[in-house]
This record gives structure tokens, sequence and C-alpha cells, in this order.
């Protein structure tokens, strides 16, 4: 299977949520899928309430994210990739698992036969830009972030019926900032947020998300871009260039 068509499995022309996927993960695999298949699986929490008034952000480390996503689709959730962060030599953040995850799932996914306008569940890789992460000139930088953009707007959401929205991630029930951003804006519409910690089940109901810093300014989107870098086939890396070589460092 080619890497278009194995996207194509994850993001079918007849379903809603298809735009927002990113083909970066499967389009810049290059001889990651050479390797171990990345087989694995995962359970649904049980606060997951499984109706077409739901969407879900999966906002896991890597692999699990995909694991999670393919559990998901097994109760008519559509899976749609949101990894943004190119492979490289010496990468920040080793994407061979979660690739390879992909692949494999593409199989899997396409036994579902999921309905055009099935719920979203949107994966993200936790990974995407830790703090405190300073990578060393001569690696292969490929952090990222998410901003409003990627996700469908809250009118969106509210028109196909959605109300809440669903965080499942692990370590505390604690709104990243980056998804502060776009879980303030979902609520404006109407679209409660709920966050889940997958490792203690605990959960925690946000009656109103937390404005984050920043919130609709309009330089936002470059002041949180800063110090990361773009590639050139799409996405999110590039390398670092030696101090002997010049240029900006992240």
């Amino acid at each position: 299977m080619s890497a278009e068509e194995r996207f194509a499995l994850w993001a079918p022309d007849d379903s809603l949520w298809s735009p927002w996927a990113k083909p970066v993960a499967f389009l810049h695999a290059g001889d990651i899928l050479g390797g171990d298949s990345g087989t694995g699986s995962s359970v649904v929490p049980a606060a997951v309430t499984f109706n077409a008034s739901v969407a879900i952000i999966v906002d896991l480390p890597g692999a699990e994210a995909v694991h999670m996503g393919l559990a998901l689709a097994e109760h008519g959730f559509r899976p749609v990739p949101l990894f943004n962060g190119t492979s490289g030599p010496a990468a920040v953040i080793d994407v061979g698992l979660l690739t390879r995850a992909l692949h494999t799932g593409a199989r899997v996914l396409e036994g579902y036969r999921l309905a055009p306008d099935a719920p979203p569940a949107f994966l993200l890789d936790a990974r995407r830009n830790e703090p405190g992460r300073r990578p060393a000139p001569g690696a292969y930088d490929n952090r990222w972030v998410v901003l409003p953009q990627d996700f469908p707007s809250g009118a969106l959401l509210a028109s196909r019926g959605i109300r809440l929205a669903t965080v499942i991630r692990n370590g505390g029930t604690v709104i990243r900032p980056d998804l502060a951003h776009v879980l303030r804006r979902w609520q404006e519409h109407g679209v409660r947020t709920r966050v889940i910690d997958l490792g203690s089940q605990a959960v925690t109901d946000y009656q109103d998300v937390p404005k984050p810093s920043l919130f609709r300014m309009v330089w936002y989107a470059a002041v949180t871009l800063l110090g990361l870098r773009r590639s050139n086939v799409g996405g999110f890396g590039s390398s670092i260039p030696d101090q002997s070589q010049g240029g900006r460092f992240a």
C-alpha cells in the first residue's frame, strides 16, 4: 500500500472531518515503514460517552494515540490524525513507532465501515512540544504545536450537534496551553470540555476553560511558533545548524 493509500483510509473523501487530517506522518515516512509494524491496543476509558454529541481529542504519546484512536473507531468514532512533525536523523521526537502504528492501523480501520458523519476523535502526540526541551545543534528539531485552525470551529461542531469535547491524556487533567486556545473557542459555541486522565481515570468537567495567555491576540500564532522549525515538505522539522554554520537556534 502506498503512503497516499494509507492516508486515504485514515482520511476518506466522504468523511466530514477529513479536511483537518494531516498527511505529514504518511508522506514523510522514509524507511520507517520497513521496520516493526508497531502493533498495540488500548482500552477506552469508562468515562467516555459514546454518542454523536461528543468530539474526542486524544492527547497521548506517539503510537499510544493511534492505538486509542483505533479503539475509539470500534465504538463508531472517526479517528483524525493531526500529527504534524516530520522525521529526520537524530530527531528530537522519535516518530518511528507512531508512523508504523498508522501504517498497521490503516488496514484495521478499513474494516470498520464508519459513517461519513461519525463523530471525530482527533489524534495528537503528547510529546509534540514538551516544556523545557531544548534541542542541541545537529539534532533534527521536529517539535510542533496545534493552533485553532488545525481543528474545526466551534460553530461547525455545534451545527453538527456536538456539545461535549472529551480530552484523553495521561498525567493529570490540566489542559495543555495550545489545546486551551482551541477548547476556549469551542466553549464560546456551547461545547463543554471534559478531561480524562488515562492513568488514574480521574475526570474533570470544566464549566469554564481558563482563558490562556494571548487568547485571540493577532500575534498569538507568531509567538507560539517562535523557535519551532517548519519543514519544506509541510509540517514541522529541520536540522539545527552547528554554531560554526551560523543560523537560528531553537
